[in-house]
């Protein structure tokens, strides 16, 4: 079985919860597990399709144990510092994120020698 893509914050709207679970729609043969609670969530998990589940709040050895076991971790937001992408690096997970804020910093792209992630740039 393959391992699933994970997400997780406090879902506001800056933070694009709905382009990602948008993302899994196209394909339904990915999985994707999506952490955290905030005012996004009702509504992108109204509307999203059956291959991505939702765990609402966990505790930091839940969401450390999901990052440790992820294909990868999806971050779409544009933000000052992000800590999210650096847990998921910690946990050993790529990271796949928009390329814009302090991601930019903090996770290194295909064009380096030891790359421990990947960037998107549409929106």
């Amino acid at each position: 079985m393959e391992r699933s893509y994970v997400t997780a914050s406090h879902w506001v709207p800056y933070k694009r919860l709905d382009l990602i679970v948008d993302a899994f729609r196209d394909t339904p043969q990915r999985r994707l597990i999506v952490a955290g609670g905030g005012p996004e969530l009702g509504k992108v998990r109204a509307g999203a399709p059956s291959n991505v589940r939702f765990l609402g709040a966990v505790s930091r050895e839940v969401l450390r144990d999901t990052l440790r076991a992820a294909r990868a971790f999806i971050f779409a937001a544009e933000e000052d510092f992000g800590i999210a992408p650096l847990e998921a690096q910690a946990c050993g997970t790529p990271v796949i994120a928009f390329a814009g804020g302090a991601v930019l910093e903090t996770v290194r792209g295909l064009d380096t020698a030891e790359p421990t992630g990947v960037f998107f740039s549409d929106q």
